[in-house]
Parts: C-alpha cells; sequence; structure tokens
C-alpha cells in the first residue's frame, strides 16, 4: 500500500502537461494545451490539457481528470499503479507498507498477471545471461545475428532453456498460482495436465505496452525440431494483440522527433534498425496490423513509412495497411528493398547516413508505390488497366480530407493518363457506394440497440439534480471570489453556504453532498486541487466535469491581479444569487408535489394544507424574482 505522503508528493510533482504529454502530442494555445483526444476518433482537437486546474478534458466524447486518472484510462491501470507509473517518471521512491492477508487477497487478478510477466522477464534474462546453456545458445544467437551485449539489455533479450518445466518450476516455487501462470501465458498443460512452460529452448522478446510495462512474449525456436518458429503469448486481460506494438516504448520518443514511425515485420528487423541508428521503427505484435495500433502510432504522428518485405504475402499486407491507414487521415509512404534484402539484412551492410539517404531516396507515397508494383505502365490489357486504376481510386476515397483526395487527383491524372474530372468522378462514386455501407450498418445497429419509444426524463428530481450541479459548479469555479453585499464584502463561497444553512438544504445525490460538506469544511478558503486529487474517484471526476477549464479565471488579466470592474463584481453576485433561489425552488416544488399527492390519497392534515399555500405563494414570489433578473 502506498502511503499518503507518498501519493500527496507525486500530486504535488506531477505536471499534468508532461504526463499527457508522454503519451500524444500537445500545442500550447493560451494557459493551456491542446490535442487530439486518444479516448475517441476525432479530426478537430477537442481534448485540452489545463496545467492551472490540473486536469485533462475532452469536450467530445467527455472523459476528464487528473494525471493518474489520465494513466489509468489511457493504460487500463488500477489506481495503486498509475501511481507508481507517475512516481517512476519523476523518480519518488515509494516505500510502500506491508499488506494484511485481507489486502493480499484483494489483489486483482491483473495486478497479479502483470508481476507474474514481470518474474518471466526477469527469469528469462538470468536464464540469457547467467546460465552455460543460456551463454551458449541464446546469447550466441543473438551475437551471430549482430546484436550487441547492451542491445540486448535495452531491449530485456532472454531465453527459456530446453527442460520443459525450467521456468514453471521457478515460478510455483515462489508461490505463483498455476492457475494464473496458464492465464498469464507463461505455461501450459501437457497432455498428462502437468504444467509446463509455454516457451521452452527459445530466445524470448518481450513486448512493452506504450509505458513500458511488460504485458507478454514472443519467442523463437532455436531447434529446429520445434514445429513453430515463432509463438507469442496469447491473449489476456493484461495483453490484447491488436492494441500492442512492438518497440512503440523504446521508439515513441524518436516517432516524435523525426515526425514519422517506419513499420516492419519482425521484432529483430525493429532491434537491428534501432542498433545502427534508426530508432523511430515498430513491429506488429505477432498479427496483422490494425486499427487500434495504427491509433496508437496516430496519439504520436501522422505520417507512416512501411518496410514490409517485397514478397507476395508483404505486398498483400502493405496493401492493405495502406488502406486502413489513409482511412485514420494518416499519410502512408512506403520504402522496397533490393531483391534478397529486408530490413535487418539491408541495415547490417551500412552506415547509420547510407541508411537514412536510402529510406529518403526511395521513400514512394501510396500511389506511387502502387503503380511501380502493379506496373501499370506497361500493361496492355484494358480489362487490368482498369481493374489496377480503379485500385488506386478505393485508396484515395478513405482519405477523410476532401481537399487532399482532390489534390491527389490534381497531382496524378496524368501519371494515370486519366482525366482529373473523371478521376474525381469515380472517386467520388465510390465515396457514396462507402458511405451507404455505412449509414445501412450504422442503421441496422441503431435499431438493434434503441429502443422504438424514448421518453424524455424533465422531472422535478432531475430539475434538482441539475440545480445542485450548478451550485456546486459555482463554488468550485468561483468560490473564493469577492463581492459586494450589502456594502460588505463576501465571497461566493460564503453567500452560498450561508444562505444554504439557513434553510437547512442539503443535496439529494450522494457525492453532491459529500463534495459539498467538505467545501464548507474548508473554511472559505477553497482549494479545487484538493478535490481534483481526492481519494474517491466518484468526487474527483465529478469536481473535473465542474471545472471550467475552456476559459480559465487566469486567462483574464484583471481576474489574475484580483481587479473587478463594478459590472463583473454586479454580474457574479446576481449570478449566484439566482442559483440559489432556483436551488430552492426545486426544493418548493418538491414539496408541492408530495403534498398534492396527499390531496389525492386524502391523506392531508390541516398543517399541511396551510404549508402547501404558503409554499405555492413563496413559488410565485421566487419565479418574479428570478423572472426579473434579480436586479
Amino acid at each position: 500500500m502506498i502511503p499518503k505522503e507518498t501519493i500527496d508528493k507525486i500530486y504535488e510533482v506531477a505536471k499534468i502537461e508532461e504526463v499527457v504529454g508522454d503519451f500524444l502530442p500537445l500545442k500550447k494555445k493560451g494557459v493551456n494545451y491542446i490535442g487530439n483526444c486518444p479516448f475517441h476518433d476525432e479530426k478537430t482537437p477537442s481534448f485540452i490539457v489545463s496545467p492551472v486546474k490540473g486536469i485533462f478534458k475532452c469536450f467530445g466524447c467527455g472523459k476528464g481528470g487528473n494525471a493518474v486518472k489520465f494513466i489509468m484510462e489511457i493504460e487500463h491501470y488500477n489506481y495503486p499503479e498509475a501511481l507508481r507509473l507517475i512516481a517512476k517518471k519523476y523518480q519518488i521512491e515509494i516505500i510502500e507498507k506491508k499488506l494484511t492477508a485481507e489486502e493480499k487477497i484483494k489483489k486483482s487478478e491483473k495486478e497479479s498477471l502483470y508481476i507474474i510477466v514481470n518474474f518471466a522477464k526477469t527469469h528469462f534474462q538470468n536464464s540469457l545471461w547467467e546460465t552455460e546453456e543460456g551463454r551458449n545458445i541464446g546469447l550466441s544467437y543473438f551475437k551471430e545475428r549482430g546484436f550487441s551485449e547492451s542491445t540486448v539489455k535495452y531491449f530485456e533479450l532472454g531465453y527459456n532453456q530446453k527442460k520443459k518445466d525450467d521456468f514453471t518450476k521457478e515460478a510455483i516455487k515462489h508461490a505463483f498460482d498455476k492457475t494464473l501462470l496458464l492465464k498469464a501465458g507463461v505455461s501450459i498443460q501437457d497432455q498428462n495436465k502437468k504444467h509446463i512452460d509455454r516457451f521452452n529452448e527459445r530466445i524470448i522478446f518481450p513486448i512493452h505496452s506504450f509505458s513500458g510495462r511488460v504485458l507478454g512474449f514472443g519467442g523463437r525456436a532455436l531447434n529446429k525440431k520445434q514445429k513453430a518458429k515463432y509463438i507469442n503469448s496469447p491473449e489476456s486481460t493484461i495483453y490484447y494483440k491488436s492494441k500492442v506494438l512492438y518497440g512503440l516504448f523504446q521508439a515513441k520518443s524518436s516517432i516524435a522527433k523525426e515526425d514519422n514511425c517506419l513499420i516492419v515485420e519482425g521484432y529483430t528487423d525493429v532491434i537491428s534498425m534501432h542498433q545502427n541508428g534508426i530508432t523511430n521503427v515498430v513491429a506488429a505484435s505477432g498479427t496483422a496490423l490494425g486499427v487500434e495500433q495504427l491509433k496508437l502510432i496516430s496519439r504520436i504522428t501522422k505520417n507512416i513509412c512501411l518496410l514490409f518485405d517485397a514478397d507476395e504475402a508483404g505486398i498483400k499486407a502493405t496493401y492493405r495497411t495502406i488502406d486502413l491507414a489513409l482511412k485514420e487521415g494518416m499519410h502512408v509512404n512506403i520504402v522496397t528493398f533490393p531483391d534478397g534484402e529486408d530490413p535487418d539484412s539491408f541495415v547490417k551492410k551500412f552506415s547509420e547516413k547510407e541508411i537514412k539517404k536510402f529510406l529518403y531516396e526511395k521513400s514512394l507515397n501510396f500511389i506511387d508505390y502502387k503503380i511501380l508494383i502493379s506496373n501499370i505502365k506497361k500493361e496492355t490489357n484494358p480489362q487490368k488497366i482498369t481493374r489496377l486504376k480503379r485500385n488506386i481510386f478505393q485508396s484515395i476515397a478513405v482519405i477523410p480530407d476532401s481537399l487532399m483526395r482532390t489534390e491527389y487527383c490534381r497531382a496524378y491524372h496524368g501519371k494515370l493518363n486519366i482525366d482529373e474530372k473523371i478521376m474525381l468522378n469515380e472517386i467520388s462514386k465510390i465515396r457514396k457506394e462507402i458511405n451507404l455501407n455505412q449509414q445501412s450498418f450504422e442503421k441496422v445497429e441503431s435499431l438493434k440497440q434503441k429502443p422504438l419509444v424514448q421518453e424524455i426524463d424533465i422531472t422535478p428530481s432531475n430539475q434538482l439534480e441539475a440545480q445542485e450541479k450548478e451550485i456546486l459548479r459555482l463554488l468550485i469555479n468561483y468560490g473564493n471570489e469577492k463581492f459586494l453585499f450589502e456594502k460588505e464584502e463576501i465571497t461566493v463561497a460564503e453567500m452560498i453556504i450561508n444562505d444554504l444553512s439557513a434553510d437547512s438544504i442539503s443535496f439529494s445525490i450522494p457525492e453532491f453532498n459529500i463534495l459539498y460538506t467538505e467545501i464548507k469544511k474548508q473554511n472559505n478558503s477553497m482549494n479545487v486541487n484538493d478535490f481534483i486529487n481526492h481519494k474517491n474517484q466518484n468526487i474527483s471526476d465529478l469536481v473535473v466535469n465542474l471545472v471550467n477549464i475552456k476559459h480559465t479565471i487566469s486567462e483574464n488579466w484583471s481576474q489574475r491581479h484580483n481587479i473587478y470592474t463594478a459590472r463583473e463584481n454586479e454580474k457574479m453576485r446576481i449570478t449566484t444569487e439566482k442559483a440559489i433561489l432556483a436551488l430552492k425552488k426545486c426544493h418548493v416544488n418538491m414539496e408541492i408535489l408530495n403534498l398534492q399527492e396527499k390531496i389525492k390519497n386524502g391523506s392531508i392534515n390541516n398543517d399541511e394544507v396551510i404549508r402547501l399555500s404558503t409554499l405555492t405563494k413563496l413559488k410565485s414570489q421566487i419565479a418574479k424574482v428570478l423572472g426579473r433578473n434579480i436586479g
């Protein structure tokens, strides 16, 4: 368990713009930063990071929170895991308190799997470096491939020994649960239901998350008798092949710097290129490159360059990836290597400067690549020519940017020997087909999910909730602001708390009541960060949603210097009084409804009849005051 004083230090030191900036590019805009939201698809940035408030907020999908919440959302970590990651970034030492037996039992399966795969990684590294078998077989293989010892250590490569239960036996010895070893994918059961190693007699490639946590492994066979050359960890609650890229953790800084991501096919391609100075490179982890993986790259750059093999399978994979990437709004280039070469073999023959020159000079955009591969200029069969051109048109058609589509038509109609207007028209037809198919799919899905009749709930209880939220919003954003009221200086918080206390008004939603109670405890000195970093995640989420992030108070020069005009002062007083009255009106409405229900049931008494009359008059008075803006 992480001590409270350490948690407080993490919150104090962590800078939201730096934490978020490790995962996606941000641009400065006033006192805030903006970027494309990593939690949903968007073309126009609606994701805002506020260093002043210490929060992020997406005005598209609604997600928001502090630095810890961001890590929890982006990496699917729990609260302690997110704290540890941020502590590591800022070199804050965490000395955890010992867990009780009950706390140990409550540890999640997910956290246990992380512990297991990390234990496995260390075991495989030790087997490589500290055992005779590991040095003679595993390390010798890496050296034969030209990998230096520093490179092997940098990528945390390892070796699993020949003995079928070498790792599993050691893990059980350290009290790891057999069932969890199976779920983590590091052990399997043989025909006799005995637990043995999944990766025995293989060199090991650990697969890391975006932030560097080990999720699973790739294992390459060194014994030709083994059926599969490469095997990978199965999917689990911590490892999803379609959402991971091999080498992204090591490459992300370089990708951002170069504003380009090279994509290769294999683990050794990534490692060889890194060792030879080309560090902005990643590979798919044992699966065809997919949309989720492209979105990971898109957090950092919109530019990719495919370095797949030139064989039939490599060309097919390239064609498939081109359309997926274009649809995501990315810019796609391709480099083809000389016959018989792949990235791994090629980079070993040349200097870093020569490799970079080759990649620059041989890089083709997707249209030039398709023209080259299809050899369309030498083709004489009209049907085949039409088919090849239409394939190019289909790729252009998936580009979401209409201007970009037009520019490709303008630039390439000559190369494709087709009139520009005809090319634009053909692409337009393809887009209509795509849109019709998409609309049909969405219509079917919506009919599945939506009820035939939708009711709009505008009950008094909902009105009450909305008004309570408005009171909390004023307290959170403007609680410390002062204005003159009856010739005396008073804060927004003082006016609200004093007025609501006079009528013994509490809040109907538990989280609202908790937040309001804690605001009152701050003795008229609001500190929003205390609530943003609240240990109760529901309270933290509520406050983030209430905080004004687009136009923070600090953006206004006069407010930064505590200089307010009479008009601004008057506006804040009126806004506060209106909110208080509106909340009271909701309470009056609720009480009137309850008394009216008693009349229907015949259970109302004389005192309650008098109370109903009083409330009705009060409701009318409040409505009149609200109607004339409390002038």
